[in-house]
């Protein structure tokens, strides 16, 4: 398993990414979305609610920013920078 920088709160580390469980210290990180094991988005988190429940995440491109909720089957993976 290769350990990376925790970003506050985070479990499991694999590949250089960590599943982050506290939302609230992602503000500028560089994460990849997954819904029920699924990925569906990758991006920048742009700004997250002070409880950490809520995050926008920004890329390039037609949209500029999504709203990501966390949910129990949301899992947030932070990349290395």
């Amino acid at each position: 398993m290769n350990q990376t920088k925790d970003p506050g709160n985070a479990v499991q580390a694999n590949e250089g990414w960590v599943i982050a469980t506290d939302w609230t210290g992602l503000r500028g990180r560089n994460v990849e979305v997954y819904e029920h094991g699924e990925f569906v988005d990758r991006g920048v988190v742009d700004t997250v609610t002070l409880d950490g429940h809520i995050l926008w995440l920004s890329f390039q491109g037609n949209i500029p920013r999504r709203i990501i909720e966390k949910l129990p089957e949301t899992t947030i993976r932070v990349l290395p920078d």
